[in-house]
């Protein structure tokens, strides 16, 4: 099977990786200090470079990448450690809006014009994602969300529903009560108190949500793919410079060991995301979520050992904001979790096979 790019595929890679060179630790830690935690400004950037046209469905204007396309932009900014959140707060988006039918905003969002928030959790339900203490009466909507990525700079608010609905809330619409909080990837998220709030409904099957769902998960493996091969990378460089007994660690057979064991890890996490991302999942739309979440588990697995090894090599200093190892373990924490972790997701898989 040929597994090399095409031009297009690479020429994305390229771009994204350059687009993300100029974000160092110092530009990073300014950025997340800024109202939100992120830049609007950059986020247009974002548009402009098609990553979130990429997106969405060529039937409303989007350029309808394929989920290989999806999974080697996600892979790449996973490598780049990006700062931008373009699976929370562009992908899911997206793909609901798309889900929904509501071609406007799909169209403003893949622009950059619009900056969209999902909120599908809901408190004590854990894991658990469909509606059910959040529902609408006629165009109004009351409930409770929370872990809502990205709601500080939202200004469409996508809420999920009881009996299969979708809202679009402006984020100042009357009736929200926000409340803000850091997560562990040095974004920000909000809860969300929905007190009759004026809302656009639209209709949204659960089939048609599952399969964001599933989308999403692929999509949050493949960048944890990118995640875990910079800080491979990372830590074999480290390990050739540091010195200890008069010799570079790297050449301690006991490290040595252990590298070669995360290098294959880290080839089978990526086997296991590029087989997932060439499945057609029209073909089995029912079990797509299940099948991507069992590969979601698969590289969860491997990207936090892969990042445990990586923190222990590097001493102490691993764990702090100091060096980009910290901050890629930290958002593989966050990705690792998202719609599921490992052992919810791998219960999910086993009732597909």
């Amino acid at each position: 099977m040929n597994f090399d790019l095409d031009e297009d595929q690479q020429l994305t890679r390229d771009m994204i990786g350059r687009f993300l060179g100029p974000i160092d630790i110092a530009a990073r830690h300014a950025m997340r200090k800024a109202d939100g935690g992120y830049s609007r400004a950059r986020w247009q950037e974002v548009a402009d470079l098609g990553l979130l046209a990429l997106v969405a469905p060529e039937a409303m204007g989007g350029i309808g990448g394929t989920m290989v396309d999806l999974a080697l932009a996600a892979e790449a900014l996973g490598k780049g450690i990006a700062v931008d959140p373009w699976l929370e707060n562009g992908v899911l988006p997206v793909r609901l809006a798309a889900a929904a039918g509501d071609t406007t905003l799909v169209g403003e969002l893949a622009a950059g014009a619009r900056f969209a928030a999902v909120a599908f959790a809901e408190p004590g339900r854990r894991y658990e994602t469909e509606a059910v203490g959040t529902k609408a009466d006629r165009d109004h909507v009351a409930g409770a969300k929370t872990f809502v990525l990205g709601a500080p700079l939202a200004d469409i608010l996508l809420i999920t529903l009881a009996d299969d609905k979708l809202a679009k809330i402006a984020k100042d619409a009357a009736g929200i009560v926000r409340q803000d909080y850091p997560v562990i990837d040095g974004s920000n998220a909000s809860t969300l108190d929905l007190h009759h709030v004026p809302a656009d409904i639209f209709d949204l099957t659960a089939a048609k949500f599952r399969r964001v769902i599933g989308d999403i998960r692929m999509l949050a493996a493949a960048e944890m793919v990118g995640l875990a091969q910079t800080m491979f990378d990372d830590t074999l460089a480290y390990v050739g410079e540091r010195q200890q007994f008069g010799a570079a660690i790297g050449s301690f057979q006991a490290l040595q060991h252990r590298l070669v064991e995360c290098y294959a890890a880290l080839e089978q996490a990526r086997s296991m995301m590029l087989r997932t991302a060439m499945l057609d999942p029209t073909t089995d739309d029912a079990n797509w979520p299940r099948i991507a979440a069992g590969a979601k588990a698969f590289v969860g697995e491997a990207a936090t050992r892969i990042g445990l090894e990586a923190v222990q090599m590097h001493g102490g200093m691993g764990q702090t904001d100091e060096l980009s190892i910290g901050h890629a373990l930290k958002r593989v924490m966050l990705l690792d979790k998202l719609f599921g972790d490992q052992d919810h997701c791998l219960r999910s898989f086993a009732r597909a096979a």
